[in-house]
């Protein structure tokens, strides 16, 4: 990944609300936004909480269910479905990531030939669950949030005990600089921690998952060297269910991968010198020494017979002091470009 374009998951989470249809119609919106991953999410229910919390009463989307395992239970997709969806991205050539919750949701998923693994930062120091995702041969992402440097460097030996394991050569895991926070307020994002990451694991690729409303700050990460943005989207704002409200709707998801990539192509480095593109302003509208007067052979120069202007035709004025107290070879006109060859040096 490194020192090549930087890749974008579109994360389309439950954004589907539990139907393959809307989830089909997703893909087709990452893949209009011209995104190279759509990402979507995976829990076995009963392992996400206690039944005291599951079976609680919530009001938050009342067409969904009415306790919170109802609704999360509406939210999910099947395994016929979750194939449905994987051909469908396959056919239109985008690669496809799901986010497992927990170990039986990531046995679920072990026959999809999903092109990646992405790990909630909630699930950082889940290391059952870890353990169990390092032994699977696909590039690993996980967010770090809310967390430690000790958690991140525990996470990190537990997903590449061994390093550098994947079937393409390349290292399998990509950290996310996130804040938890849905959605971020803009104060808390901390993006000089992207640099940090990449000082501190130079062997991996570092990234950024953004949960602000907007897209201003993508092009600001990858300012700082990230290499991977992750960006919640939804059809519609105003659907009922989780994420809908911080995620992007079509049009704020091409134009956040837009901006990506016209930021990337910013940061392409050049050498400081004149460059191929320059060379018309250089050339027009870079000044010279000009003859403010007519400036009679033999004469001694002084500096009131000197001038700049453009074009660009004859001797820089950074040698301007040089030519002061020479002696003119030739009759030097008034208003006309001052060659090295015209001085007695």
């Amino acid at each position: 990944m490194k020192n090549k374009k930087v890749y974008f998951i579109a994360e389309a989470g439950l954004c589907h609300n539990g139907d393959v249809k809307i989830a089909k119609k997703m893909i087709d919106v990452a893949v209009d936004a011209c995104a190279d991953a759509v990402k979507f999410q995976k829990r076995e229910v009963s392992q996400m909480a206690t039944k005291d919390v599951l079976d609680a009463s919530f009001t938050n989307f009342p067409n969904l269910g009415k306790t919170y395992r109802e609704v999360r239970e509406t939210l999910e997709l099947t395994k016929d479905e979750y194939r449905e969806l994987r051909d469908y991205a396959k056919e239109k050539n985008i690669d496809f990531l799901v986010t497992p919750f927990d170990i039986q949701s990531l046995i679920f998923l072990d026959d999809l030939d999903l092109d990646g693994i992405k790990l909630a930062a909630h699930s950082l120091t889940d290391i059952p669950l870890l353990e169990e995702v390092s032994k699977r041969n696909v590039p690993i992402y996980f967010s770090a949030g809310m967390c430690s440097w000790e958690d991140i460097n525990i996470a990190v030996k537990t997903l590449d005990p061994n390093s550098t394991r994947t079937k393409d050569g390349t290292n399998p895991l990509h950290i996310f600089h996130v804040v938890s926070q849905y959605p971020m307020e803009i104060e808390f994002a901390n993006l000089p921690m992207i640099t940090e990451l990449i000082q501190k694991y130079p062997e991996y690729t570092i990234g950024w998952s953004d949960h602000q409303n907007g897209i201003s700050l993508i092009p600001a990460a990858i300012a700082m060297g990230a290499q991977v943005i992750e960006k919640h989207f939804t059809l519609d704002r105003t659907m009922s269910g989780f994420d809908h409200a911080m995620s992007l709707e079509p049009e704020g998801l091409k134009k956040a991968i837009r901006d990506m990539h016209v930021t990337s192509k910013a940061l392409k480095y050049h050498p400081k010198e004149v460059l191929n593109v320059e060379e018309f302003c250089y050339v027009s509208f870079r000044r010279t020494i000009v003859a403010a007067k007519n400036i009679p052979k033999g004469s001694k120069i002084t500096r009131d017979m000197l001038t700049t202007k453009a074009p660009n035709r004859g001797i820089s004025p950074k040698y301007l002091p040089d030519l002061i107290g020479k002696i003119a070879k030739r009759d030097i006109l008034e208003d006309t470009h001052i060659q090295f060859e015209d001085i007695e040096l």
